[in-house]
């Protein structure tokens, strides 16, 4: 890797380093921070709550599902999209490429106008005692 010789480098450097400093880190302390105000007595009984377990586990479920799921698509996507020229690879590349272009935030505003209770198909998904947003589906807590 070629090191950085001239100073508008490494103010480029130290910018990108600031940027992520700010992106990522203060947030980070921000949460902390807000989480702890209370004091660690509060910040245990709220970890005992009912809510809070059903949140933690639906965590883990949806990650320890997600990750051998994802892991094994992945490379079979990737094996197929390097060995392989077929008819719609660039669809496939296309539709692969599209998480990493959408912010999670925006895909869950998106699963929120759509599936949240305001919603008509949200309206009529609650009216029917069906849950999507917020809970793992037949789960009652």
């Amino acid at each position: 890797m070629k090191k950085p010789r001239h100073w508008h480098q490494w103010a480029l450097i130290l910018l990108g380093l600031a940027l992520a400093t700010l992106l990522l880190i203060v947030p980070l302390a921000l949460i902390f921070t807000q989480a702890l105000s209370g004091g660690l007595s509060l910040l245990a009984s709220n970890l005992g709550e009912r809510y809070m377990l059903h949140a933690i586990w639906l965590t883990v479920l949806a990650a320890g599902l997600t990750v051998p799921i994802n892991l094994s698509f992945g490379i079979l996507l990737a094996w197929c999209v390097t060995h392989y020229d077929f008819r719609g690879k660039k669809l496939l590349t296309t539709l692969v490429d599209i998480p990493y272009a959408t912010s999670p935030v925006v895909a869950g505003l998106c699963y929120l106008v759509v599936y949240g209770v305001e919603s008509t198909v949200g309206g009529w998904l609650s009216s029917h005692d069906v849950q999507i947003i917020f809970a793992w589906p037949g789960a009652s807590y």
